[in-house]
């Protein structure tokens, strides 16, 4: 009996020892987690563009003594613009706060001159992005031509000088808000760019000024021109695609049967996209962020470029072309081969977005692209501009006072029994705002086209 005492105590103390090493091991211990992580959803589509990529002009003319040249050729617009790039353009001023189209017709047809055509009114301060300012703060305007004159010495006058002392101006002209700034240049090697000029002048195709009365002229070709009529396999993006580029949880997402037309609808409790198969048009609606966006229109066209770069949805060449501030909506169209490209029947050929307070509210876009290799092309003479318009003059209930520009375009039509679309040069003219084909129709069934 004398050991039962020390064996209790060497009992109690083992337990002791064993509780303390339970509650240490239950104060230490750390589960270990699952440490998968959920996978990532590749939403990139196409590829992403900076704003130069997108504000594009979609006519170079260049003016000089002797000759009047055109060009839609994006070398010849970057012969242009990239030399730019390295200017330092002083503050912009304005020239004329209520100006006529005699005021736009002179700058432009001013000698040594070029002159850039784009399709949409320019914010100024946006173009910032693309050229150097010196002045960081910028009117509230717009522009839809940019003339800048080289003219101040011929280049016959600069013969064995190796600087000018004198910079080019730029003519910053809105012909539909009736305004022109003014800026000048510094630190630009005048003499070569004129000589640049002459040069990519020398290349460009002839073009004849229309004039008329009270009326901003119109610049065309003046000889027929060739061009090329393309075909292409259709070929569409996979909608699935936009879907995880648009919704915030791609797996929550249902898809169903279009309930009130053909094709699918996507759509889960924030969202909804609808696929249209017969305009191979998707449409993205985001119902709470509808509302007015307060911003600048160089605020809203950078988020419109932006929300399409969250996705890398630059699927083809798609440019600026219109802005409705009022309405808070920015639409890209589809350019191909230096051209825009429209439908009249179902297909659609814009990227629109309708913006909200803070985010993008309707996203309406195309899903096919034009990036394959055409399956055919034939060569097709195509009538002067100068003829088109002379057509159009002749036709029942002529609208050319009405005609705001006179453009090559590529009309395109989808087979209606194969997977083909077909690409084919035509003239197109705007009045109003929209952009019309000029046919046999409109002529009044008179002979027009391609041979």
């Amino acid at each position: 009996m004398k050991y039962i005492e020390p064996v209790k105590s060497i009992i109690l103390l083992l337990l002791i020892l064993l509780s303390l090493t339970l509650t240490f091991t239950i104060w230490t211990y750390s589960p270990k987690y699952d440490t998968t992580e959920p996978p990532v959803v590749n939403i990139s589509i196409a590829e992403k563009k900076k704003m130069e990529d997108v504000i594009k002009p979609y006519r170079l003319l260049i003016s000089q003594p002797e000759n009047l040249r055109g060009s839609h050729s994006i070398v010849d617009i970057n012969n242009v613009i990239n030399p730019m790039k390295n200017w330092e353009i002083e503050t912009v001023k304005l020239y004329s706060n209520n100006t006529n189209a005699g005021q736009v017709n002179e700058l432009i047809n001013k000698p040594y001159t070029s002159t850039l055509f784009f399709q949409a009114d320019i914010p100024i301060e946006s173009y910032s992005t693309i050229l150097k300012f010196l002045d960081p703060i910028f009117p509230n305007s717009s522009f839809n031509r940019l003339v800048i004159d080289w003219s101040t010495k011929s280049v016959d006058q600069r013969v064995g000088e190796k600087e000018s002392d004198q910079g080019a101006t730029l003519y910053f002209i809105s012909t539909t808000l009736n305004k022109i700034y003014t800026a000048n240049v510094t630190k630009e090697d005048i003499f070569g760019f004129s000589e640049r000029m002459v040069k990519t002048s020398n290349a460009m195709l002839e073009y004849k000024e229309i004039v008329r009365e009270g009326k901003v002229s119109l610049y065309t070709t003046s000889n027929p021109e060739k061009v090329v009529q393309y075909t292409y396999l259709v070929e569409e993006i996979d909608t699935n695609r936009f879907k995880d580029a648009l919704f915030n949880i791609p797996s929550l997402v249902v898809r169903r049967s279009n309930p009130v037309g053909s094709g699918e609808q996507y759509t889960d409790d924030n969202a909804l996209m609808t696929v249209d198969p017969i305009s191979k048009r998707l449409s993205y609606v985001h119902p709470a962020s509808e509302g007015e966006f307060l911003g600048k229109s160089s605020e809203l066209l950078y988020n419109s470029l932006s929300f399409v770069n969250e996705h890398d949805g630059w699927t083809d060449d798609y440019r600026f072309s219109r802005m409705n501030k009022n309405a808070s909506q920015v639409n890209y169209q589809l350019y191909f081969d230096g051209l825009p490209v429209f439908s009249k029947d179902m297909l659609t050929t814009e990227i629109v977005q309708v913006w909200g307070s803070n985010r993008v509210y309707r996203y309406n876009r195309p899903y096919y692209t034009l990036n394959a290799l055409p399956i055919t092309s034939t060569d097709l003479e195509l009538p002067s501009g100068q003829n088109a318009y002379e057509l159009l003059s002749l036709a029942p209930n002529s609208q050319v006072s009405l005609i705001e520009d006179l453009v090559q375009g590529y009309y395109i039509s989808k087979d209606e029994d194969q997977p083909l679309f077909t690409l084919v040069p035509s003239w197109y003219y705007q009045v109003n705002g929209s952009w019309l084909r000029l046919s046999p129709e409109t002529i009044g069934g008179g002979t027009y086209g391609l041979e």
